[in-house]
């Protein structure tokens, strides 16, 4: 009988220190995002802006695929005089930084009509602390955008604060040629 006293006694205060210690932790959301060949699941996420974000990338594809957010996709072909001279400028940038991030940026300006990037890219000037294994790479590539290429089996985490004014709809997208005309693209909404 004391015991269940004591124990009737205890119970509300474990569960108030239980909901105090939760409370004191800092928000966060981890996301998982599984990337295949030609499709994101789930290809719609939603973040909360002002909250540090997760966002764990598998390639469980049998091909390399990328990962960018933003708005507006580029085509190469879409060329006035800035374009140009941004294509010249990340030319030269890119032979400069080969060792750095290998082909990539070459496989994207070799190609007619294929992407060149976000207009807007969603990581732009937000701290992003990236974890990469097993031959994934996260890369900030001028007049490209911010990404993560990932081969197979690789895995990435990026790990960042949503910015207050990110808020709204974002695409998701891999810009390797063929994948993005072939659909590989979803949605992350910030609220």
């Amino acid at each position: 009988m004391k015991k269940a006293l004591i124990l009737m006694t205890l119970l509300p205060a474990y569960v108030l220190l239980v909901l105090i210690a939760n409370s004191c932790q800092p928000e966060s959301n981890t996301v998982k995002i599984i990337i295949g060949d030609l499709y994101f699941d789930p290809e719609t996420i939603q973040l909360k802006a002002d909250q540090e974000v997760k966002i764990e990338l598998i390639n469980e594809g049998k091909i390399e695929h990328e990962f960018m957010v933003g708005h507006g996709v580029k085509m190469e072909q879409e060329n006035d005089d800035t374009n140009e001279e941004m294509h010249e400028n990340n030319e030269a940038k890119q032979q400069n930084s080969e060792v750095e991030h290998g082909n990539h940026e070459k496989m994207h300006h070799e190609q007619a009509g294929i992407s060149g990037g976000f207009k807007k890219d969603f990581f732009e000037g937000i701290k992003v602390l990236a974890q990469t294994e097993l031959g994934a790479e996260f890369m900030e590539v001028p007049g490209h955008g911010t990404m993560v290429t990932l081969k197979p089996e690789s895995k990435a985490i990026l790990t960042f604060k949503v910015p207050n004014d990110r808020k709204g709809e974002w695409e998701m997208a891999c810009l390797v040629p063929g994948h993005y005309e072939a659909k590989m693209k979803g949605k992350i909404i910030v609220k």
